[in-house]
């Protein structure tokens, strides 16, 4: 039987086994907080939850989206400026803002929620299942109806307490985001260089002449700022990944996607560096955001020409409103013994997947690693 409870101000579901509790918004479908390992001495609860959440702040003039804003959500079109062809899309669209409602019959061990759009009409079915003795969610986004361009992702986001490293699956190159001819703008502050290709997280331009490059491999980092970046992901055959690795905390989290229907991943590194309302220079968080993008320029930008797709980069899927889609995503924890440091590989082995530290550590979990293109 799912429960429901206000959690840090937001009505939510709970859904919940043995090993883990799940707290998902009825308002925009924000999934935190999560207790992974829920049995054990030591739970794990890795997801960010927004500073302002129970200060009842009404947030007249900002998007819906900060209301809940935590955990990981789904984003659809995922962005700010989603205004297209006559359509108005909200910042994320309305499946990271509105209201979705629970499913009858709920299958034991899932959740199933829907959302019917009215920007671009269209219904969005979320499902999230569980399985016993294992600390991972199998997460599906089914699409119908919806015609026309879709910038998407998930949004995974996570509180920059602790120090922690961030890694993915091998990556074409990456590109940090525009950010015009100032290092400020509107009360934020950007500390790396705008519009600047890389090949490496841990060697990113700057704005400064001393440090030229900076790691983003590392957070938090740069106190005072708030950048982002996108990379682009190498095609897998099994799976593409991203992991942030937490030592102080001796945990791992993980994501598993279909690098053709997510291709690129945005780093949200936000360290005090946005001073309107209702950041106001306290914000310390880092979103690690598995997508279909242009950065979070939205649709307006994602579906027409633009640089990312004239290298060849996927910014958009081109959805017919006959044939379905479904975005398929497996988020897991895993405990870390004492010396591993960033991850470096996670690969598909027996029922599960093995990860492996830079520090040349080695973990296992199981996990149904099919789930991604089934």
């Amino acid at each position: 039987m799912i429960k429901s409870e206000i959690i840090k101000g937001q009505k939510s579901w709970i859904l919940e086994n043995k090993n883990i509790r799940l707290c998902l918004t009825k308002k925009g479908g924000h999934m935190a907080p999560v207790i992974f390992m829920k049995d054990t001495e030591k739970p794990i609860e890795p997801f960010y939850i927004n500073p302002w959440a129970e200060e009842g702040l009404t947030l007249e003039n900002e998007p819906d989206v900060l209301k809940p804003l935590r955990g990981d959500f789904f984003c659809l079109p995922f962005g700010g400026d989603n205004s297209w062809n006559g359509e108005s899309h909200p910042p994320h669209g309305e499946v990271s803002c509105s209201g979705w409602s629970l499913v009858p019959n709920q299958k034991e061990g899932s959740i199933t929620l829907k959302i019917d759009t009215e920007a671009r009409k269209g219904c969005v079915t979320k499902k999230i299942e569980l399985k016993e003795g294992e600390n991972n969610l199998y997460i599906s986004h089914h699409i119908d109806g919806f015609a026309g361009p879709a910038s998407l992702g998930h949004h995974a986001t996570f509180p920059g307490d602790t120090k922690k490293y961030i890694s993915t699956s091998s990556i074409k190159f990456g590109y940090t985001n525009k950010y015009g001819n100032s290092s400020y703008n509107n009360g934020e502050y950007y500390s790396l260089a705008s519009l600047k290709k890389f090949k490496s997280l841990e060697k990113v331009p700057t704005v400064w002449k001393e440090s030229e490059y900076t790691d983003c491999s590392v957070f938090p980092a740069r106190e005072g700022f708030i950048d982002l970046l996108q990379i682009y992901n190498e095609s897998h055959k099994d799976f593409a990944w991203s992991a942030v690795t937490t030592p102080e905390e001796e945990y791992l989290w993980f994501s598993l996607k279909d690098s053709e229907i997510l291709p690129s991943t945005v780093l949200w590194m936000e360290n005090k560096g946005r001073h309107q309302n209702p950041w106001n220079g306290r914000n310390c968080c880092i979103g690690v955001e598995d997508v279909c993008s242009s950065f979070a320029d939205g649709l307006s930008v994602s579906a027409e020409k633009n640089f990312l797709n004239g290298e060849g980069i996927k910014t958009c899927h081109y959805l017919n409103g006959k044939d379905s889609m479904t975005v398929k995503y497996i988020q897991g924890v895993v405990r870390i013994p004492e010396g591993f440091d960033r991850a470096r590989t996670i690969v598909k082995k027996d029922d599960g997947v093995e990860i492996t530290s830079f520090s040349g550590k080695v973990v296992f979990t199981k996990v149904d690693t099919g789930f991604i293109r089934s």
